[in-house]
């Protein structure tokens, strides 16, 4: 089995995608659909926790409005 480093700097999940994506170009010539999935929802995703935190400042009535809104806007985006 074979390393793989990422490049400095990148977070976390960056780095992951990375990976995703280099060990399935090693071993299948293509990139990784996974890496091409994270890359693309995850801030749409941190967006929506940041949103969703900041409403249960708010209140807990806002909290679960947000709560509702942040889950059907990650449904569509997610499955289209």
């Amino acid at each position: 089995m074979a390393a793989v480093t990422a490049p400095p700097g990148r977070s976390l999940i960056g780095k992951v995608a990375l990976t995703l994506s280099a060990r399935s170009r090693a071993r299948s010539g293509r990139p990784s659909r996974a890496a091409a999935f994270i890359a693309d929802h995850t801030g749409t995703v941190t967006a929506l926790g940041f949103a969703d935190a900041a409403a249960w400042h708010a209140g807990t009535t806002w909290g679960l409005v947000a709560t509702a809104v942040c889950i059907l806007v990650a449904e569509f985006k997610l499955r289209g």
